[in-house]
C-alpha cells in the first residue's frame, strides 16, 4: 500500500516536470486579456439589458 503511494507520487512528479509552463508574461496577458473581454461583455449585456427593460417598459405602459 504505501509502496504504490510512493510509485503515485513519483509518477506525479515525473509528469509535472513533462509539463511545458507558460511564462509568467504569457499568463499575465491572457489574465488582462480575459478580464477586458469580460469587462466589455458585461457592459454589453447590461446595455442589452436596460434597452430591452426600457423598450418593454413602453411597450406594456401603451397597452393599458
Amino acid at each position: 500500500m504505501i509502496g504504490a503511494i510512493k510509485q503515485q507520487a513519483r509518477d506525479l512528479f515525473a509528469e509535472l516536470d513533462r509539463v511545458d509552463w507558460p511564462s509568467k508574461e504569457k499568463v499575465l496577458t491572457s489574465a488582462w486579456t480575459v478580464v477586458i473581454v469580460s469587462v466589455f461583455v458585461g457592459v454589453y449585456l447590461w446595455s442589452v439589458d436596460w434597452v430591452l427593460s426600457k423598450g418593454f417598459a413602453v411597450l406594456w405602459l401603451k397597452t393599458r
